[in-house]
């Protein structure tokens, strides 16, 4: 993916703007060590001492697949909504990072629950001032006192929410109690609330085990936001009429594999209906694409239904702007041709028309010959 020290370095700024841009407390040396390890290197400065003053072409590989792996849980999410979109990674007019609330505020919930929970300074009968303790803890992470400029940031190593500003200018209704400040130096001496300056963070529970449910948690909240599948009740006899035509569409498909799926050279291949010389062709297109090719592309989807059309879905961060014209050939070249093909990058699409060249040439002498004779 990069062949320069310039290159890597581009990198690592880039991820750092992503998780930036989400809110995420992520430091240029742990973005430079993460984009380091994925190419393959110990660390940035073993990556340094072998592409310093270098051009050379480095064998291609799934950078962006391979870089999540060397990253904290929290920071998939951001990176493959990066991919998918190729959004701006600019910051809001008040400069502060766009994407928080998908990011980070499941983080904020999760942890305000697991607190909860697991620790025993806010669990009832922890003794005199426990609900305030819960209340304090609660009020920061949930914006209870609806601060207009509320933008909490996640470390995505230790989970733990830093929040601007002391917890009396947080929560100025709450800190009118008299016990307030004597109960935020519990929560400091505890390990649940650290101070430093005019930062405010919220630590999470010791323990793997918590970590986890925090991660697991809030990786719930967010797939909950994904938009809903609208529905649609049909009656019985027309759904019935609708089975039968799709099993004399499977039927009429021509004859079936076993299976609905195969990966082929590293691509997964698939078709509606099974269909056996279905999958001979998509197998014969993936040989066609060479290694080159091949490496980028993640799957491939023939719709049995509509008779040689086709969807090629592209791994995330391995698009360029050929590619689609280099599988279009490669689908050319191993196949007679096509009744629509679409590329897929994320929410990038670009389609092809039907394309049989073959026919074409014959149509096309066809016509020539009606001309001659006239």
């Amino acid at each position: 993916m990069y062949s320069t020290l310039d290159g890597a370095r581009n990198h690592a700024k880039q991820l750092k703007r992503i998780l930036d841009r989400s809110g995420l407390i992520y430091q240029l040396a742990k973005c430079q060590t993460a984009v380091a390890r994925a190419g393959g290197f110990r660390d940035w400065y073993d990556l340094a001492t072998n592409l310093e003053g270098t051009a050379g072409p480095k064998p291609l590989f799934d950078f962006w697949g391979t870089l999540i792996q060397h990253l904290p849980v929290p920071c998939h999410l951001p990176i493959r909504s990066y991919l998918r979109d190729r959004a701006d990674l600019s910051s809001d007019k008040a400069g502060r990072p766009e994407k928080w609330i998908r990011d980070v505020i499941p983080y904020c919930a999760s942890l305000e629950l697991v607190h909860r929970k697991y620790s025993s300074a806010l669990m009832l009968g922890s003794g005199r001032g426990q609900k305030l303790r819960l209340e304090i803890v609660s009020s920061m992470l949930l914006n209870v006192e609806g601060h207009e400029d509320f933008a909490p940031r996640l470390d995505p190593e230790t989970l733990a929410i830093v929040l601007r500003g002391q917890p009396a200018s947080l929560l100025p209704t709450l800190a009118q109690r008299a016990d307030f400040a004597r109960e935020v130096d519990v929560l400091i001496s505890l390990g649940i609330v650290r101070v430093d300056g005019e930062a405010t963070t919220i630590l999470a529970p010791s323990g793997s085990s918590l970590h986890d449910q925090i991660v697991r948690r809030a990786q719930s909240w967010n797939s909950q936001k994904e938009p809903e599948i609208r529905r649609y009740e049909i009656g019985g006899e027309l759904a019935a009429r609708l089975n039968l035509q799709l099993e004399l569409d499977r039927a009429e498909s021509g004859p079936k594999a076993p299976y609905d799926e195969l990966e082929h050279r590293g691509v997964v291949v698939a078709s509606r209906f099974s269909v056996a010389h279905e999958f001979e062709t998509m197998q014969a297109v993936v040989d066609a694409m060479g290694p080159t090719l091949r490496t980028r592309v993640l799957s491939i989807w023939c719709d049995s239904k509509a008779c040689a059309v086709y969807a090629v879905e592209i791994k995330l961060g391995m698009n360029h702007p050929m590619l689609a014209e280099e599988i279009r050939a490669s689908f050319l070249s191993a196949t007679d041709g096509f009744n629509g093909l679409t590329v897929n990058h994320g929410s990038h699409t670009e389609f092809f028309n039907p394309e049989w060249p073959e026919f074409e040439q014959e149509y096309a002498a066809i016509e020539i010959d009606k001309i001659l004779d006239l």
